[in-house]
């Protein structure tokens, strides 16, 4: 019985290892995409009806850039996503933005948490059920990584959202839609925007790794109780 006990631990502590390493992947998704410029991207503009490749457009949450051509080649402009917000001319709401910004800020808080609790029970894994059942303990791990992952799912949805009503039909600024340029129905996901849906992702497979091994785990010890009473009431 010892040993299969001990096994049982091997096991649980080579999944808590592989939460880890989950939840440093997710860490890495969210922090490529939160400081990378490719939330959207365009490889082409229209100018008066006419599709023209010399225009094209990245941005990402904080900074981004825009080349335009005006019929003397194309001029690469970068701008800030914070001062078109402040001045009133962003292709994204203030609000929305603010909101992407919390979720993220809290999704990388979390995600740093669960980092720390999992590289504890990787480390310090033991069999005292008390421990399993804390913030600190395998459950823990299950804790944050929901929260995490809410965080995380929360800022794709709202950029989902944003893109749908307002990015997909204009990233331009005044003067540019003056002059006849247009980004309607040309702008679309970028990589960026992809690595936040692979965070989240990441931290959903973590907490399922790290529930099935709890509940794995609690079968297999109340199977062992229930061996060790049977064989009490057999003795007596």
């Amino acid at each position: 019985m010892n040993n299969i006990i001990k096994t049982f631990n091997i096991g649980d502590r080579i999944n808590i290892f592989i939460a880890l390493l989950l939840l440093t992947l997710s860490l890495a998704f969210a922090l490529s995409s939160v400081f990378s410029d490719f939330w959207i991207y365009a490889d082409s503009l229209t100018r008066n009806g006419t599709i023209s490749e010399n225009n094209q457009i990245n941005s990402g949450l904080f900074h981004g850039v825009r080349q335009i051509d005006w019929s003397f080649g194309p001029k690469r402009n970068h701008f800030s996503v914070f001062d078109e917000i402040r001045i009133g001319v962003s292709f994204i709401d203030k609000h929305i933005w603010f909101g992407i910004l919390l979720s993220t800020g809290l999704g990388l808080l979390w995600n740093l948490t669960g980092i720390f609790v999992a590289l504890r029970n990787a480390t310090l894994y033991n069999n005292d059920p008390k421990n399993e059942r804390t913030a600190l303990g395998p459950l823990g791990i299950c804790l944050w990584s929901v929260l995490s992952a809410v965080a995380y799912g929360f800022c794709v949805l709202l950029f989902h959202y944003q893109f749908l009503t307002k990015i997909r039909h204009n990233v331009l600024l005044p003067e540019e839609n003056d002059a006849g340029f247009s980004s309607e129905n040309c702008i679309h996901y970028g990589f960026s925007f992809i690595l936040m849906i692979a965070a989240f992702l990441s931290q959903k497979c973590t907490f399922l790794l790290v529930f099935f091994t709890l509940r794995g785990k609690s079968v297999k010890v109340k199977k062992c109780e229930k061996e060790k009473s049977d064989n009490n009431i057999f003795i007596y």
